[in-house]
């Protein structure tokens, strides 16, 4: 009897210290948490001191005579101030960078901070800017297009005089929405590095790019020896429902829409490819036989833009959990480029020709293809998000590209501030 109420007590106890041990390990996860939330307020706190005080010195004078060399000065002038043993409680700010683009008026400042605490550490990089132009992180002024997905009306279906995406790169572009679908039509939401983006159903979605004030014109983007084009998406993994194959074009600007032989052939296009699993990126060139450079990148979708329910297409609110890719092409005196997050990945030679003279525009979200014997399914439509979409009047070299990329998903980019 003795003997089997110690076994029992030992038992108990065995127990009981288990879940002791097992209490104190989860107890002592919390601390750990409330460490780290604690050093990253004080990281912000010590983050906007130290960029308050950047600002105040990027504007006196005498700050900027002893490091700006001359008043007068073009293109990007950067600098840092670098500190040793600069503590402000538990942060440590490293140091400051500041840039200066063509005037004193135009610059921006960011703070390098580090906060630690029992054996845990936090780093803040954060910015502000005042009349900075961001694009010039991009490529030599001036963007022939930059579409940042601003300003489109919730239901631009309904408000047609204000159903355009604004051009940020000052050159009088404009992106007017087409299309609508009940359920899912391309309205602002949440992007990952900006106020919105935009949503592309893969049925009838899709954005013509005009010049503003002249809408019915013919138009040329100026697809010649040398350019680029950019943007940013999230393709839908699996594609409308039912029509699974027919993704899905990101850019396109035509060579001769009416022309069977050539409409589709773009004078220059970025699409996915469901047959082979892969991103198309393609030039058509000026020469007798208009010969397509074409770079194709195996590439695997990832994102769950949509879902469906009884045949009706719903918008995944969770779409932020999957990560932006960017898709980038450049073509250069006969040499074709193309870029996904930044990285080269093919290049494809050709003769030294110009890009086919492009005198239509350029079509987001779904091929330009105009006369008889054409299917919807022809047209390729886009399934899924974008935004950052550009076009540039240089080739944009590899670092140049892979700085686009990074600039946009920097954390720092996030809390980009412009007054």
């Amino acid at each position: 009897m003795g003997r089997a109420v110690l076994i029992f007590v030992m038992l108990m106890t065995t127990i009981f210290a288990s879940i002791l041990i097992n209490l104190n390990e989860r107890v002592s996860g919390v601390p750990d948490v409330l460490i780290v939330n604690q050093l990253k307020k004080e990281s912000e706190n010590v983050s906007d001191f130290a960029l308050r005080n950047a600002i105040r010195n990027a504007g006196s004078v005498g700050f900027l005579d002893t490091y700006l060399e001359d008043e007068d000065f073009s293109g990007e002038l950067t600098f840092t101030q670098s500190f040793t043993n600069f503590n402000i409680g538990n942060s440590v700010i490293d140091s400051l960078r500041y840039s200066f683009s063509d005037s004193q008026e135009q610059y921006k400042v960011e703070s390098f901070i580090r906060t630690s605490l029992q054996g845990h550490t936090v780093s803040r990089h954060a910015e502000m800017a005042f009349d900075y132009p961001y694009t010039t992180t991009l490529v030599t002024k001036p963007s022939v297009l930059y579409l940042e997905m601003e300003r489109l009306n919730l239901f631009p279906w309904l408000f047609q005089g204000n159903n355009y995406l604004p051009d940020s790169s000052g050159n009088n572009y404009e992106g007017v929405f087409e299309g609508f679908t009940l359920i899912s039509n391309t309205v602002p939401w949440g992007g990952a590095f900006s106020r919105y983006c935009a949503k592309f159903d893969g049925i009838n979605d899709y954005i013509v790019v005009k010049p503003q004030n002249e809408p019915d014109e013919v138009d040329s983007l100026n697809t010649d020896n040398s350019f680029s084009l950019l943007t940013f998406a999230k393709i839908d993994k699996d594609g409308r429902w039912f029509h699974e194959d027919e993704q899905g074009t990101l850019l396109w600007i035509p060579s001769e829409p009416s022309d069977p032989n050539l409409r589709n052939k773009p004078s220059a296009g970025i699409w996915y490819d469901t047959a082979d699993h892969s991103m198309h990126f393609a030039v058509t060139l000026d020469d007798a036989d208009n010969t397509m450079l074409e770079a194709v990148v195996p590439h695997t979708r990832t994102a769950k833009i949509y879902f469906w329910l009884l045949g009706i297409q719903i918008f995944n609110v969770f779409h932020y959990e999957y990560p932006w890719s960017s898709y980038a092409l450049t073509y250069n005196h006969g040499v074709l480029k193309a870029y996904i997050n930044g990285v080269l990945r093919a290049t494809v030679t050709g003769p030294d020709v110009r890009a086919y003279p492009s005198r239509y525009g350029m079509t987001i979200g779904r091929r330009d293809l105009r006369g008889s014997g054409i299917s919807n399914e022809d047209y390729k439509y886009f399934c899924g998000i974008m935004d950052q979409t550009g076009m540039h009047h240089l080739a944009l070299s590899d670092m140049s590209v892979s700085s686009w990329h990074n600039n946009v998903m920097n954390a720092a980019t996030i809390r980009y501030i412009r007054d």
